[in-house]
């Protein structure tokens, strides 16, 4: 079988989870497959960091979302046919709309139509049309949760039957111990400040208990729309090692996802692979994939995720052991190998139909 893997979305450290998804399940399909093709169709900011896999240059700047969209609707389908690959799998939301063969396509979630106050209004048009149009003509879809399918399914009409969930998974880094340079104590909040992650309603809940606890609030991710003003007990960090981000998350003593929206919500799993108590919202996937290895909180209330912090950080010492322990045991499901399973599973399917 010989696969096109579509990459022109992905610019190296701005695309977030997504670009670990995609870094992580080609040598997973590989591992599970031996003898499968990959060929990668890369952009000019992407290219190098994929030479350990066969690649076709194709020469647009994924910066420019509207040359992307170009790029990917005229120049991919003929870059596809010219490798003569059996299959297309475009891993970052959209791919072309005419295809030279059977398509698989991962959408991780519908963020733009439940959070399209995150996008402009161009951005929200495009992917509308561009998604939804792919999804019903796609041969198959993979997605990242039970959730994202049903909202796939919901919103563009897909076929249930060709949803495959292939979740995002974990390395097993989180649980190899990491020094911290942070003095503690400390809470943890992960992510780019996206509106929908709630991170300034997260610093105003935080400043109502700050003087009833020692902590200091970390957050590490880009600046975004939703950044929070600044605070003298938060603590700002952009981009750190990968490394250095898991002793934060080791060391921490607890990690908070406030976030409103998430196809995954990997942020969860890794503070649970690392050992470490967290607190989330309860909202879209975020209990799904937390199981009861979290607890969850209303994440439109600063109250409510006040409280939360409070409760985590006095509970009993079994209490804490049990979620823990609950937390490790939850992580453990989310493998790269179960992934490439299921991703490959919606290969097969697209072949047969």
């Amino acid at each position: 079988m010989r696969v096109g893997v579509n990459t022109l979305f992905l610019i190296p450290r701005e695309v977030g989870g997504t670009e670990i998804y995609v870094r992580s399940i080609l040598p997973a399909l590989l591992k599970a497959r031996p003898g499968l093709d990959l060929i990668l169709f890369t952009n000019r900011e992407n290219h190098d960091s994929f030479a350990e896999f066969d690649r076709i240059a194709i020469d647009v700047a994924a910066t420019s979302r509207p040359k992307r969209i170009v790029a990917e609707q005229r120049l991919l389908p003929r870059a596809a046919k010219k490798a003569g690959v059996d299959l297309l799998y475009s891993p970052g939301y959209t791919g072309p709309l005419r295809s030279p063969c059977p398509q698989i396509v991962t959408i991780h979630d519908t963020q733009f139509i439940d959070y399209p106050g995150d996008f402009g209004a161009a951005s929200r048009f495009a992917q509308r049309v561009i998604v939804g149009i792919g999804a019903r003509r796609a041969s198959a879809i993979t997605t990242v949760s039970e959730f994202s399918k049903e909202r796939i399914a919901d919103a563009f009409g897909a076929e249930e039957g060709k949803i495959f969930v292939a979740h995002s998974a974990l390395s097993g880094i989180f649980k190899e111990p990491q020094p911290c340079e942070e003095e503690g104590p400390f809470l943890l909040f992960v992510s780019a400040t996206y509106p929908h992650k709630n991170a300034a309603r997260l610093v105003r809940a935080f400043d109502q208990i700050a003087d009833r606890i020692p902590h200091t609030l970390i957050m590490v991710g880009q600046p975004r729309d939703g950044e929070p003003p600044a605070h003298p007990r938060v603590k700002r960090l952009h981009h750190i090692d990968y490394l250095k981000l898991v002793g934060l998350y080791q060391h921490a003593d607890l990690v908070v996802l406030p976030s409103l929206y998430e196809g995954f919500g990997r942020t969860v799993p890794e503070a649970q692979e690392a050992g470490t108590r967290v607190i989330a919202a309860d909202a879209a996937a975020i209990p799904e994939i937390g199981g009861d290895g979290a607890t969850y909180f209303d994440g439109h209330s600063e109250e409510a995720i006040a409280e939360s912090i409070l409760d985590a950080l006095d509970e009993s010492e079994n209490d804490r052991t049990r979620f823990l322990e609950a937390g490790i045991k939850n992580a453990e499901r989310f493998t790269w190998t179960e992934c490439a399973s299921q991703t490959l599973a919606a290969f097969d399917h697209a072949l047969a139909k």
